[in-house]
C-alpha cells in the first residue's frame, strides 16, 4: 500500500513519502532490557521517545542532567545532544520509540499539531515529562500495544500500528501541554555550566582543552574529570556532536557541504565528511538531499 502527500514542513520542504508498507523503518520501536553499561552521547536522524521502566539513571540532554525514576519521559529532536548515564549497574530497561517526523506531520490538523511537544520549544528544554502513575499505566499500555503488534503481525498491521502510534502522540502532547512545572534538571557545577555556554556560542573557534583552560583558568584535566563526572562522557566527544549538530541545521537550512564544514569548526573538509558519516550514518550531501528533498 502507498500512500503518497505532499507537505509543508520546516522552511517548506515538499515531498512525496510512502511510509505504510515500510513503517518499522519510519517508526523504530525499541524495549530493551540488559546490563547497565556505557552509552556516548548521540543524535538521531529523526526524533525520540524514551521511557524509563527500571535503571538507576541520569539522562543528559545538551546542556541538562534529568535524574529519571520508573514512568519518566524523556522527548528529543534530531537536533539535542542526549545519552544516559548509570549511577550503578543494576538492570537497565526502557521502550523507545525513534521516528520520522514527516509521518506524525501528516495528522497535523487546524487544532492539533503532533510534532508541537518536540519543536515547539528552545533546544535543550523541557525534554522530561514527570508523570503520574496513572499516565504511567496509560502509556506503558500503548507501548505494550504496539510491542504486540510488532512481535505479533497479522491483517492490517501496518495500520493498527500508524493508529497506535498516533495515539501515543496525541498523549505525549496532552501531557506536554498540561504539565504544570517544567523539570528543570540537576544543576551542573558551577565552573561546568559557563564552559558548556562558552563551547555552544564558539563552535567555529578553537575548543582545544589548551584553548578553555586559558579562557577559564581552570586546569584542563580537572575539566575532563568534571565533565566525565556530570556526564559519563568526554568533552571532547560533545564538542564533536555539537559541531555535528550545527552542521546539520545549516546543511538543512541549504548551506554547500563545505560552508557547513567550516562554519561548526570542521577546519578539514575530510575529517568532516568521515565524522559526520560516522556519527550521522550518511554523507553530508546525502543528508542535505533527503532533508530538502
Amino acid at each position: 500500500m502507498k500512500i503518497w502527500t505532499k507537505l509543508m514542513f520546516h522552511g517548506g520542504i515538499a515531498l512525496p513519502i510512502t511510509y505504510l508498507d515500510q513503517i518499522d523503518h519510519y517508526i523504530q520501536f525499541l524495549h530493551v532490557q540488559r546490563k547497565s553499561h556505557s552509552i556516548d552521547f548521540h543524535l538521531h536522524q529523526g526524533c525520540e521517545i524514551y521511557f524509563l521502566l527500571q535503571g538507576d539513571v541520569k539522562y543528559f540532554v545538551e546542556k541538562t542532567v534529568y535524574p529519571l525514576q520508573f514512568g519518566d519521559l524523556i522527548i528529543t529532536n534530531q537536533h539535542e545532544i542526549h545519552k544516559p548515564s548509570f549511577s550503578s549497574d543494576v538492570v537497565y530497561e526502557r521502550i523507545t520509540i525513534e521516528f520520522d517526523p514527516l509521518i506524525a506531520a501528516q495528522y497535523q490538523t487546524e487544532d492539533f499539531n503532533p510534532l508541537s511537544c518536540f519543536y515547539d520549544r528552545p533546544i535543550g528544554t523541557r525534554n522530561k515529562l514527570s508523570l503520574t502513575s496513572n499516565d504511567s499505566a496509560a502509556l506503558l499500555s500503548l507501548f505494550m500495544k504496539y510491542d504486540a503488534l510488532k512481535n505479533h503481525p497479522s491483517l492490517g498491521n501496518a495500520v493498527m500500528k500508524m493508529g497506535c502510534f498516533m495515539e501515543i502522540m496525541v498523549h505525549i502532547n496532552r501531557l506536554f501541554q498540561e504539565q504544570k512545572i517544567t523539570d528543570q534538571g540537576l544543576d551542573l557545577h558551577h565552573k561546568l555550566s559557563p564552559v558548556l555556554d562558552y563551547i555552544e556560542m564558539h563552535l567555529g573557534e578553537d575548543l582545544s582543552l589548551d584553548q578553555l583552560e586559558k579562557q577559564f583558568f581552570i586546569n584542563k584535566y580537572y575539566l575532563i574529570k568534571l565533565f566525565k563526572k556530570y556526564t559519563g562522557n568526554t568533552i571532547h566527544e560533545y564538542i564533536i556532536y555539537k559541531r555535528i549538530s550545527l552542521a546539520k541545521k545549516l546543511l538543512a537550512e541549504g548551506s554547500s557541504v563545505t560552508e557547513a564544514c567550516m562554519v561548526s569548526g570542521f577546519n578539514d573538509y575530510t575529517s568532516f565528511l568521515r565524522m559526520f558519516k560516522k556519527k550521522v550514518g550518511i554523507l553530508p550531501r546525502d543528508y542535505q538531499k533527503n532533508y530538502l528533498g
